[in-house]
């Protein structure tokens, strides 16, 4: 099967679509990518991160339940996808029309946690040096943030944005020489991090969504340490209050200074960010996003960047079973392309 992925209206149940080992489809059932000359001529070049982090004790029990089977996460998606297709009758505008997604399957996954992260690095680095816009998830937090920017930022000859829609900071201490290989401090600390590697501007990094006693009093003067600007990490108070006075004007006005000037922009999405009431699924934290902020958040990203500019969209530490939460962040990330399309036709 070639050309455009599916229509939603499109039969499933005949294995016509293209399937990876297990019967698993792809992604919207877009074209696979196996080899790099798969490449050619994609916009958008999907890729799965199956890690499944380490559970430490903090996590054992109930919480425990949304950090195992992650490894099991982008084939999920890829099977609750195949029931849409990339038309938002809401814009009048069919994605891949515009655009050409491939699925270029997963990164090989190593007991050697170093070696996933390199791995991951060099695919995403194929995919940029292909012309594409890598689509990425995990996963647990860890290769599909660090290692997918990495990639990104050795690619991108310039400053990069980062735009991170998250609850929590991330940003605690540690380098990541330093971790345990069997026990890394994966999701306590990728966005500290992320703020060391090459062409990732500390100044332009944009976090959305903040909120609740899971973070701790340092959180500011950690992300203030590497260079990052107080005024960009936004809070619940701050979505909250622009709900009343315009959410889509506030937005804009959040990123764009930070989008300005830079040669990449990269959008991150913790599913956390959302209100606990979106899924039943899963949920972290009260006084989240709605679904529609979200979606318009990462619309404006799309479109602020334009097709040139728009380093690749991750979404990180998603539950494998989450389907509801699946079904979400499939619309944030057709927004943020319905974003990118609209910048090309003004």
């Amino acid at each position: 099967m070639s050309g455009q992925p599916r229509k939603p209206s499109d039969p499933v149940l005949e294995l016509k679509l293209p399937r990876f080992y297990g019967s698993v489809p792809t992604l919207f059932g877009a074209p696979q990518a196996e080899q790099p000359g798969d490449l050619e001529g994609a916009d958008i070049a999907f890729l799965g991160v199956p890690w499944q982090a380490p559970v430490p004790d903090s996590r054992i029990g109930a919480a425990g339940a949304s950090y195992f089977g992650t490894n099991l996460t982008p084939q999920t998606f890829r099977t609750n996808s195949v029931k849409y297709g990339g038309f938002l009758p809401e814009m009048d505008v069919d994605v891949f029309e515009h655009l050409k997604l491939v699925d270029c399957g997963d990164v090989e996954i190593s007991n050697d946690h170093a070696t996933t992260f390199d791995n991951t690095v060099e695919r995403v680095r194929e995919i940029i040096r292909a012309g594409a816009m890598p689509f990425t998830i995990g996963g647990n937090s860890g290769p599909s943030t660090y290692g997918v920017l990495k990639g990104v930022g050795l690619e991108a000859g310039g400053p990069v944005t980062v735009v991170n829609f998250d609850a929590h900071h991330d940003n605690l201490e540690g380098e990541i020489e330093d971790d345990p290989p069997y026990l890394p401090r994966w999701g306590g600390t990728w966005a500290r991090r992320i703020l060391d590697l090459e062409n990732i501007d500390p100044a332009r990094y944009t976090h959305i969504g903040l909120r609740g006693p899971r973070n701790d009093k340092g959180v500011f003067e950690r992300f203030i340490e590497k260079g990052a600007k107080r005024e960009n990490i936004r809070t619940f108070w701050e979505t909250y209050r622009a709900r009343r006075t315009g959410y889509e004007d506030w937005i804009e006005s959040v990123i764009a200074p930070n989008v300005e000037g830079a040669a990449k922009v990269w959008l991150a999405v913790d599913p956390d960010v959302l209100d606990m009431s979106v899924s039943q699924d899963f949920g972290d934290e009260p006084l989240g996003l709605h679904p529609e902020e979200l979606c318009w958040g990462c619309y404006t990203v799309g479109k602020l960047a334009g097709r040139q500019r728009f380093g690749g969209i991750a979404f990180m530490a998603m539950p494998f079973d989450a389907m509801k939460l699946h079904w979400v962040m499939m619309y944030a990330f057709l927004y943020a392309m319905a974003g990118v399309v609209h910048a090309e036709s003004e």
